[in-house]
């Protein structure tokens, strides 16, 4: 249970972890949630919510911590590390006062602190196990619409609960996984191990899920030189969503790593300005003037 400075262990993102209905009572911002008679503690981490209502809450969801090789070996990016609950507050805290809105992280099962195995993402189990913590978030802190926000990985999550819940009001999703098979299609034919997709959750093919009345405001930030979710899968989804007849927002941007894929800080940019009314030309030029300026 790291607590303020503590670092997060990545032999746990690796190997996956265990929790208990007790246990999780003592883990701060800690919710247990049960999926087909399993639970999991889902860890949250939160800055700026009212003891009364909360109308507008933001939430960001991080991307995958466990990675592969070409040869498919597994290993956690170096940057999960040197994380811990102290400076994901700071984050959480900072991200809060741009938006004028409370902000929750939520750490995807096997990360940042919930229990469960982060090898099983992308599963039906994952996004059914964060959508319980929405639903427990809602009700305790008496939230009416959330803004979610993900990026790589965590875009995924936000997509497949864009699917599922009519409380969205706004999704951002930066350089994310939106069609899961023609990804796993694209890395197939790179990597000596391959990968199956017919047991993961693909946000495309559901978008009958999402709400009509009133549609929510949907912005997909790309980066069309993205070496990790390739730019034409995020152009898939968009098309398939403007064919299901919603209005997607589609910000070309440049990403300053060498991937062209963290557009993380873009992302929550985008949903603060939402939360605080922005229009979207606006929202536009936020972004391009924040891709040229140098990481924080």
């Amino acid at each position: 249970m790291p607590r303020a400075a503590d670092r997060f262990a990545p032999y746990e993102a690796l190997h996956g972890s265990f929790s208990s209905l007790d246990h999780c009572a003592g883990i701060p911002g800690g919710f247990w949630i049960e999926v087909g008679g399993k639970g999991d503690c889902l860890r949250t981490y939160s800055q700026g919510l009212s003891a009364a209502d909360n109308p507008t809450v933001l939430v960001y969801f991080t991307g995958d911590v466990l990675l592969k090789t070409k040869e498919g070996v597994r290993f956690v990016g170096s940057g999960y590390e040197r994380q811990s609950p102290e400076l994901i507050g700071r984050d959480m805290a900072r991200w809060s006062a741009q938006a004028g809105s409370p902000a929750i992280f939520i750490a995807r099962p096997g990360m940042f602190g919930s229990s469960g195995d982060h090898s099983q993402r992308r599963e039906l189990r994952e996004v059914m196990l964060v959508d319980g913590a929405l639903d427990a978030i809602k009700r305790r802190y008496r939230v009416s619409t959330f803004i979610l926000a993900g990026q790589s990985g965590g875009g995924h999550i936000a997509a497949s609960l864009l699917n599922r819940r009519r409380d969205v009001s706004a999704v951002v999703l930066s350089s994310a996984l939106l069609s899961v098979r023609e990804v796993t299609d694209y890395w197939n034919k790179r990597r000596t191990v391959q990968s199956a997709s017919n047991a993961l959750y693909n946000p495309i093919d559901h978008l009958v899920g999402i709400r009509r009345d009133p549609k929510p405001l949907i912005l997909v930030l790309s980066d069309q030189q993205d070496r990790i979710v390739p730019y034409a899968t995020q152009l898939t989804y968009v098309r398939r969503l403007q064919a299901a007849g919603y209005d997607p927002q589609h910000i070309i941007l440049s990403a300053a790593d060498k991937s062209h894929h963290a557009l993380a800080r873009h992302g929550r940019r985008a949903a603060a300005l939402i939360a605080r009314g922005e229009k979207i030309d606006t929202i536009r030029a936020a972004l391009a003037g924040l891709s040229a300026q140098p990481d924080d």
